[in-house]
C-alpha cells in the first residue's frame, strides 16, 4: 500500500477503519483478495513474487496488517521481505510476529499498522526503527518517512475524518480513492499505478467487511471482491 487512512475508535458505529490504495509495478504479479487455503486463516492478496502481502485480516483473532514501501531508499535484495513480516504478524507467528525495533532493520524500509488484542501500533523502519501505541484516533500513512509531510496522506486523513464526523458508512472511502484531486490518491499509470483500493471496516458488534477493488494498467477496472468475516 502507498497510502492508507486507519480510523482506530474513533467511529461509533465502526471502531476500526482503514482504507488505502496499494500502487505497484503492473508487471508485478499477485492475486486477488481471497481466504487463503494453506491453513493460516489469513484473508488477503499475496504478492505471487515473494509469496507475501500488503494488506491483510486474520478473523479468528481480529488481528489486521498493512504496510507501505518508503521512497528514496534503494531496495536491496538480501533483506527480508516486508510482505513476510505482514504475514507473521497477521498469523501471530513465526520470526517476526512479535518483532523488536532491532528487527526492523532487517527490512527494506517501510511504514507499517499492525492492530489486535485491542491495540494498534505503527511499525517503521524510516526515519529509524520504531515501534508506537497508537492512540484512538486518525491516523495516515503514505511511502514517505513517518516525520515528513504528505500530503497524499493528509488528504485520504481528512477524508475518514469526515466520515468519522458525519458518523456515515465508510463504503464511500473507496470512491475518495479513485476521486480527482490534487494531490492525487490514485495513480493510473501505463508501467507503475494504482492496483486496488481496499477497505477494511469492523462494526462495534465484531462483523468486519474486506472490500477490494482492482486495477490494470491505465488505472482501467477489473474485478471487485468483498468478504464478510467475524472477528473472534
Amino acid at each position: 500500500m502507498c497510502v492508507v487512512a486507519l480510523a482506530w475508535q474513533v467511529h461509533a458505529d465502526w471502531p476500526l477503519i482503514l482504507i488505502g490504495n496499494r500502487d505497484e509495478f503492473h508487471a508485478r504479479p499477485s492475486a486477488a483478495l481471497a481466504a487463503w487455503d494453506d491453513g493460516s486463516g489469513i484473508a488477503a492478496g499475496r504478492d505471487l513474487l515473494a509469496g507475501g502481502t500488503w494488506l491483510g485480516a486474520h478473523p479468528a483473532s481480529g488481528r489486521i496488517v498493512v504496510v507501505t514501501n518508503v521512497r528514496g531508499a534503494l531496495p536491496d535484495p538480501a533483506k527480508e521481505s516486508r510482505g513476510a513480516l505482514v504475514v507473521d504478524l497477521l498469523r501471530g507467528d513465526g520470526r517476526f510476529a512479535d518483532p523488536a525495533e532491532y528487527d526492523l532493520d532487517r527490512f527494506n524500509a517501510f511504514n507499517l499498522f499492525a492492530m489486535g488484542d485491542g491495540k494498534a501500533r505503527l511499525l517503521t523502519n524510516r526515519p529509524r526503527p520504531q515501534i508506537t501505541p497508537l492512540n484512538p484516533g486518525i491516523h495516515a500513512l503514505a511511502n514517505e518517512p513517518v516525520d515528513s509531510p504528505c500530503p497524499r496522506a493528509e488528504r485520504l486523513r481528512t477524508a475518514v475524518a469526515a466520515v468519522v464526523d458525519s458518523r456515515t458508512d465508510p463504503q464511500g472511502l473507496l470512491d475518495t480513492l479513485t476521486a480527482e484531486g490534487d494531490p492525487a490518491l490514485f495513480l493510473s499509470g501505463d508501467v507503475y499505478g494504482t492496483r486496488a483500493s481496499t477497505l477494511v471496516a469492523v462494526a462495534a458488534d465484531g462483523s468486519g467487511q474486506i472490500i477490494e477493488r482492482r486495477y490494470e494498467a491505465g488505472g482501467r477496472p477489473v474485478g471487485t471482491t468483498a468478504l464478510q468475516f467475524c472477528i473472534g
